[in-house]
């Protein structure tokens, strides 16, 4: 599952408009911030609902394995273990993408307040 979709990253991280002095953008990129922020904030709500079923899940496994079974459990647990890691990574990168992103639209919005 992808934290932000790549869609919503074009239009918030790679287009030329946060670069842009125009205040009459800002309205529009208010929303797109808005709208990443929710996203993001999905994701955490999702990654932490999946986290649980995985332990809910591998609780469920380890009681029901024996012998070799539980060597096979710790394998997948290991790699589900990298896989959340892996996400973090991911999630650390949008949020500081982010931030970036919310200082340099609201210094822009407080240059066009003034």
């Amino acid at each position: 599952m992808k934290t932000v979709s790549a869609f919503l990253f074009a239009i918030l991280f790679t287009s030329n408009s946060w670069a842009s002095p125009s205040c009459a953008q800002l309205k529009e990129e208010l929303k797109a911030m808005q709208a990443a922020q929710k996203h993001v904030m999905a994701s955490l709500v999702s990654n932490h609902e999946t986290f649980a079923s995985s332990l809910e899940e591998y609780s469920t496994l380890v009681k029901a394995s024996q012998g070799s079974d539980i060597k096979t459990v710790s394998v997948k647990m290991n790699e589900s273990a990298q896989a959340f890691r892996d996400r973090g990574v991911q999630g650390k990168k949008t949020a500081v993408k982010l931030n970036s992103a919310t200082e340099d639209l609201l210094a822009r919005v407080a240059a066009c307040l003034k």
